[in-house]
């Protein structure tokens, strides 16, 4: 049986980390030859979110200053003991029962990936969807990102920013991955498909939130995920 690591950087999230946790201890990935580890990383919380999470039993928890949502996962994979590596974000956007559809997507060959797309299929075959609440500018910047990737690596995801990616832990033993904030991901994608990786893209649940209700991605990540795409196509 494999071992999935699920690691979770989470800040200020009190009023959906409680809920996520006893989702993720509840998640039976036994039908797709899985067991599990539990890995939170509070990221420098200054809300409740390090007493909710320490009144967890049976997970693993690192308390760390607030250093980024990169940094959070790096430190994850650190004492992560699987030989999957799947990122859960903090919220309630999307659902831990898809991490059962991921898994069972898994070919167990050293060079594959599992992306959890929001936008698989296309709506009409032609545009990924727009959910309710969800905040037009992402939107736009997923559309941009996805032929941003199309341009510069010849490779087609249809959905750069999800927040659900699983990963062969190999990846990180034979990659030192730089960046500290939101766009990690993006560099982890760049050197995915640099290094030949298959990513399999799987269709998922999303439940978008608003800046209001604790969104935390803005205009600066946007910024930042652009440069880093463009950087690391000639950059190892």
């Amino acid at each position: 049986m494999n071992l999935l690591s699920i690691i979770v950087p989470v800040y200020n999230e009190e009023s959906n980390i409680g809920i996520l946790i006893q989702k993720l201890k509840e998640l039976d990935l036994s039908i797709s030859n899985f067991s599990k580890e539990i890995i939170i990383i509070n990221d420098g919380s200054t809300d409740r979110s390090a007493s909710i999470i320490a009144s967890f039993d049976e997970i693993i928890i690192k308390n760390q200053k607030n250093q980024g949502k990169g940094s959070a996962v790096q430190n994850g994979i650190k004492l992560a003991n699987g030989n999957y590596i799947l990122i859960q974000d903090g919220d309630l956007e999307y659902n831990p029962n898809d991490i059962v559809k991921m898994c069972s997507q898994l070919d167990h060959s050293k060079n594959v990936s599992i992306y959890g797309s929001r936008y698989k299929p296309f709506y009409l075959g032609i545009f990924p969807k727009l959910y309710i609440k969800q905040n037009i500018s992402s939107y736009l910047a997923n559309i941009f990102f996805i032929f941003l990737f199309l341009i510069f690596y010849a490779r087609i995801v249809t959905d750069p920013l999800t927040g659900y990616k699983l990963y062969p832990k190999n990846f990180f033993v034979n990659n030192t991955i730089k960046s500290k904030g939101f766009e990690a991901d993006h560099e982890i994608t760049a050197k995915l498909i640099k290094q030949g990786f298959k990513i399999i893209e799987v269709p998922i649940e999303y439940k978008p939130r608003s800046k209001l209700e604790g969104k935390k991605i803005n205009f600066f990540d946007g910024i930042k995920a652009l440069i880093t795409i463009i950087k690391y196509r000639f950059l190892n």
